[in-house]
């Protein structure tokens, strides 16, 4: 009997210890549902980019900007696809609108020390790419957490007052092939710019995991 309670104390211990293992890898339920809500002020973050200088949301708010967030990993293939040369969702929707006061940030999640979020590379990456805007570094998850960021690409729109309108996928294609007939986060843009709420304002983002310690 005792040989048997030893056995099963053993047991639960190695099962707690690999929930935690996993916890600490990846955004938890829980986690997930006290981040930021649509309909909801969105939380404000100052982040750093790849050449060192800092960028905080709510100046960009402030100044009448909707802001465009996505999250970035330059080796997910869910995210490839957005910026291939057939492609290249991403940077010509920025074209499409650069004469609107919208501002795009992509941000790295990716703990330190993961070559995802190394900053050599992301900056080829940005060259390769045309990416022209600002990636920025989440080494810690703070701001990913804070969002409830789980995939890349996980896209959210804010309006100028600050407020989040829109959280999930890019499009209505969840597989690495190719971009879907549907893209939901220009739809946000153009109901937003116009002053409409938005019409599909949620649903489930696609891509590979973020790289959270």
């Amino acid at each position: 009997m005792t040989t048997m309670k030893s056995r099963l104390t053993a047991g639960l211990a190695c099962l707690a210890a690999g929930i935690t293992m996993i916890g600490a890898g990846a955004m938890t339920e829980s986690a997930a549902d006290k981040a930021a809500q649509v309909g909801a002020k969105a939380p404000d973050f100052t982040l750093t980019d790849l050449d060192g200088n800092k960028h905080t949301m709510s100046e960009f708010t402030a100044q009448g900007n909707i802001v465009v967030l996505e999250w970035f990993n330059p080796t997910c293939p869910f995210v490839k696809k957005h910026y291939r040369e057939d492609t290249m969702t991403m940077v010509n929707m920025q074209k499409d609108y650069k004469d609107q006061d919208i501002v795009w940030l992509r941000i790295n999640s990716a703990y330190a020390g993961n070559s995802t979020g190394d900053v050599d590379f992301n900056k080829q990456t940005a060259k390769d790419w045309g990416i022209t805007t600002p990636i920025l570094l989440d080494p810690e998850g703070t701001v990913g957490r804070a969002y409830g960021a789980k995939r890349t690409p996980e896209m959210y729109v804010i309006d100028s007052s600050g407020t989040l309108v829109y959280h999930g996928a890019i499009d209505n294609r969840p597989d690495a092939a190719a971009p879907g007939d549907v893209n939901y986060v220009k739809n946000a843009i153009d109901e937003t710019l116009a002053g409409k709420a938005v019409t599909n304002a949620e649903n489930k983002p696609y891509g590979c995991g973020v790289k959270y310690n």
